[in-house]
């Protein structure tokens, strides 16, 4: 196996690359503009919140698998292997890109995203939901406890914008580890 060819830092981006990074910049405008406090529909939160997560982690296995783009979206496809939310997250866990907690994290708000997308009576004030936003760690451990009167709804959002903020410098980062092509066979 190869090693990857090491890319020092402050090497400027290519053309695909700051295309890439202004598209994912107009993303996350369009993430803050719906993922905003204000927004009263609580499955609006629970579902845009995930799907932007989704893209992150789509950019970053983007970023560190070889480069060739089309087998790479291939894998990306809805049924390809890498197809799923929990797919990716099991990639960037197992190559390393993120850690336990956030691996942890990942999946507790699919579940959450989940249960709004296929329960049409799903809340924040539902016991299961509520248990599995307490349970989220990230927010806790990169930032701070929150405060006692927070809601579940709030945790959620702080947990997902703390995962957000991660997910989006680990993005850039994967760029520096990017997997070289084989050059056997």
């Amino acid at each position: 196996m190869q090693e990857p060819e090491e890319r020092k830092f402050g090497t400027p981006l290519s053309e695909k690359e700051a295309e890439q990074y202004f598209r994912l910049r107009e993303m996350l405008f369009e993430f803050a503009r719906l993922f905003d406090y204000g927004e009263t529909n609580d499955r609006a939160i629970a579902i845009v919140g995930p799907a932007f997560v989704d893209t992150l982690l789509t950019e970053m296995l983007i970023n560190f698998l070889v480069d060739d783009e089309k087998e790479v979206r291939r894998l990306m496809q809805p049924v390809a292997p890498l197809g799923t939310f929990g797919a990716k997250v099991s990639a960037c866990y197992c190559l390393g890109l993120i850690g336990e907690t956030i691996k942890s994290d990942l999946r507790i708000i699919a579940k959450i995203r989940n249960r709004f997308a296929h329960d049409l009576r799903a809340d924040f004030s539902d016991e299961q939901i509520k248990s599995w936003c307490r349970s989220l760690r990230w927010h806790r451990e990169s930032l701070c406890e929150p405060p006692s009167g927070a809601t579940t709804r709030d945790l959620f959002q702080v947990g997902v914008n703390q995962l957000v903020c991660h997910l989006d410098g680990l993005v850039g980062l994967a760029r520096y580890h990017k997997r070289p092509k084989s050059k056997s066979g």
